[in-house]
């Protein structure tokens, strides 16, 4: 009887036991997924701060390339205009600069295509003689960055006031791109040499 007593008292015991250590648990466990929110929490903070400031340098450099572009294209027309021939005139310029940012996302991306033209402008216009249209091919190759100047098109129109023949044609430039690409590789090789010092001085703190 008394050993019935005993392990009835133990039983007892061992419940309130297991009752107090399944309420202390329910009780942390309770702490850790309210700490493990807010973790989480400021976990997706973190990526959309780190994502928005990803979005502000592509961005800036974004806008620092127009500025360059814009400074570009501004020294071509000028090149055109010195390199101009006399007997030769422009009615239509086309610049092509999507062609190029095309070509510098797809080489970021490893898709772009080794030794393909990427086009910088085209230019339309009249000239009195053939050799005024091929010396301003000769001129056009002498702009900055531009490797290959082709005629795309060459045609005679009459004049029927002048009782004349004028020269009409098309002219594409393509531009050198190993200063473009040199540029990329260079801001890359930045790009890694200060996640590298970044991790090294976090390492030393």
């Amino acid at each position: 009887m008394v050993i019935v007593v005993v392990l009835f008292v133990a039983v007892a015991l061992l419940s309130v036991f297991i009752f107090d250590i399944d309420n202390l648990l329910s009780s942390r466990l309770g702490e850790y997924e309210s700490v493990n929110i807010k973790l989480q929490d400021q976990v997706s903070k973190l990526k959309v701060y780190s994502d928005f400031n990803a979005s502000v340098e592509e961005k800036k450099e974004t806008i620092e390339d127009i500025k360059k572009d814009e400074i570009t294209w501004s020294k071509i027309i000028y090149d055109i205009g010195r390199f101009m021939p006399e007997g030769a005139y422009i009615t239509v310029f086309d610049a092509q600069g999507s062609q190029l940012y095309e070509y510098i996302k797809e080489y970021k991306e490893g898709e772009a295509q080794e030794g393909q033209k990427v086009m910088s402008f085209s230019v339309t216009g009249d000239a009195a003689e053939y050799r005024d249209v091929l010396r301003l091919v000769i001129e056009l190759k002498k702009i900055e960055n531009i490797e290959n100047v082709w005629i795309q098109n060459i045609t005679n129109i009459e004049n029927i006031d002048t009782d004349s023949v004028i020269i009409r044609y098309t002219i594409n430039a393509y531009w050198n791109m190993e200063p473009f690409l040199e540029d990329i590789e260079q801001k890359a090789e930045t790009q890694e040499e200060d996640i590298l010092d970044s991790e090294l001085d976090q390492l030393e703190s």
